[in-house]
């Protein structure tokens, strides 16, 4: 499922799940994880949310322009 079809409560959920694993992993960004781990964006992110015990979802889209 699309990140940003998910209703407003999960969204918040999944990004504070996000952010918990990347400072609790010593991880400044999610692209120093993915080279750390050697994942690629989406795998990261699935793990970060399977650990959170969260469903799956596609990983935000993200624009470096908006």
């Amino acid at each position: 499922m699309r990140f940003e079809a998910l209703p407003l409560d999960v969204r918040q959920t999944i990004e504070r799940a996000a952010c918990r694993f990347l400072v609790e992993k010593g991880y400044v960004s999610l692209d120093e994880a993915c080279q750390s781990l050697d994942l690629t964006l989406p795998d990261l992110w699935n793990r970060m949310l399977r650990e959170a015990g969260l469903p799956e979802s596609d990983p935000p889209a993200f624009s470096p322009f908006s």
